[in-house]
């Protein structure tokens, strides 16, 4: 099997149905002799900054030494940054052989895997044969019947800021949304919740890190609240946006929790908590309050739920670099199934106009006509009809300004590539936000 022949099995798999819960993956897994079974993992879950807090950790936990894994999906710039070790993404071969033996051994298994359970599968036997030290393992989504789920003793689990998504696989409100997160908690297993608000949903107020709290102690975890801010004075947070303090926090609370434990577990190795910060220092997390490009200023986020809004929203009001009286030009595109509406509500203040753009997945994505129709109602509720200049493009190159790429900083930029700048100027903010899809657009 090759690159593209795994890529394809991934693709079609489990399609002929899907049997929810975790008996598939971890009947798969033994089959594959249960490659999890030794791996010292720290488990995240949570809504928004899963992707934070796992950078963090694999930052810190590589400067130590440490040939540490990291498992996420799906991926944003790169198909193989999902499965990554020692910093480096896997390579084509790595990836075609493990996801070879996954093939092999769901040979006669009534319910085939699904493309995520096999890639789960094929993420662990590889971190195995490396004999990878720690890995970090991201959920897909949720938590209890996630493919991920399979670790009965994991270094840690750690659950980041908890807000309204996926509520058809999920639930309803910010309380079942919260125990089925709290579903990778385990026995004996430090818990970090991080920091996050409280949730009014259908008139009833919400706090999901009580409730998590609640559910870390019923099953037996050593709940650990990221609620004192541990992040040395003098240290200068490497990932812009307001919303990553806490995220790195959460971080921190979760180093120190499996220090100890991992001094045991590789004596030879320096862990420290001023290596930890070494690493972090280096962190990178391209698509989250990203600015691309200086003169206009371009951001780009993948805040996709109304919670991340907030937080870019926050993040733009608290952004020094930008300067007072600056038009602020809101580009979006947003699957069907987001909270588009509520996101609107909570960004379309800022702007001074606002375009909607479709996404790569047109299967899965609102339509750019659709999200201009919603975008005026908003705009009729809030008041600022007239205000805000609301269009659609069709493409995000057409909706940006020309931009040279020499212009651009930072790892992936290769998009919007023209020899000027058009019809912007130094008071122009292009914020580019509401799918992480969109983030791939910037290199095509």
């Amino acid at each position: 099997m090759d690159f593209q022949e795994a890529l394809n099995y991934i693709e079609n798999t489990g399609s002929s149905g899907i049997k929810p819960g975790t008996e598939v993956i971890k009947e798969l897994l033994e089959r594959l002799d249960n490659p999890e079974k030794g791996l010292n993992v720290i488990h995240v879950a949570g809504t928004n900054g899963k992707g934070s807090v796992c950078t963090y950790l694999e930052c810190a936990l590589n400067e130590c030494g440490l040939k540490s894994g990291r498992y996420a999906s799906p991926s944003v710039f790169r198909y193989l940054e999902r499965i990554r070790l020692g910093g480096e993404d896997i390579t084509e071969e790595d990836y075609a052989g493990a996801v070879s033996a996954v093939k092999a051994a769901a040979e006669g298994m009534e319910y085939k895997p699904t493309g995520f359970e096999a890639e789960t599968a094929a993420a662990l036997k590889y971190f195995a044969d490396k004999k990878a030290d720690v890995i970090i393992v991201e959920c897909g989504m949720g938590g209890l019947e996630d493919a991920t789920n399979v670790f009965d003793s994991p270094l840690a689990c750690v659950i980041t800021s908890v807000s309204m998504d996926h509520m058809a696989f999920l639930g309803d409100d910010p309380g079942k949304i919260a125990v089925n997160k709290a579903g990778i908690i385990k026995e004996n297993t430090p818990v970090i919740i991080s920091r996050m608000p409280h949730i009014s949903c259908k008139g009833t107020d919400y706090d999901p890190a009580g409730i998590l709290e609640r559910e870390a102690l019923a099953r037996g975890g050593v709940c650990i609240r990221a609620d004192e801010d541990i992040i040395p004075s003098d240290f200068e947070n490497p990932l812009p946006g307001s919303y990553q303090k806490d995220n790195l926090n959460a971080a921190l609370h979760t180093l120190e929790a499996v220090k100890e434990r991992l001094c045991r577990l590789f004596p030879g190795k320096t862990i420290t908590s001023d290596i930890f910060m070494k690493g972090i220092s280096k962190a990178a997390w391209p698509g989250r309050y990203e600015r691309i490009c200086e003169d206009p200023v371009i951001i780009r986020d993948g805040a996709h739920n109304p919670a991340a809004a907030a937080a870019l929203y926050d993040s733009l009001d608290n952004d020094g670099y930008l300067k007072e009286g600056v038009n602020i030009h809101l580009i979006m595109g947003v699957f069907k199934d987001k909270d588009y509406t509520e996101i609107l509500r909570i960004m379309l203040p800022c702007a001074d106009s606002f375009t909607a753009i479709d996404l790569p997945d047109t299967r899965r994505g609102l339509s750019a006509d659709e999200l201009v129709r919603v975008a005026g109602d908003v705009c009729d509720e809030l008041g600022s009809s007239g205000r805000i200049a609301i269009s659609k493009a069709g493409s995000l190159r057409e909706a940006l300004p020309r931009i040279s790429s020499s212009e651009m900083s930072g790892p992936d930029h290769t998009g919007t590539a023209d020899d000027s700048v058009l019809n912007s100027g130094p008071k122009d903010v292009y914020v580019v936000f509401g799918s992480l899809s969109l983030m791939q657009l910037f290199n095509s």
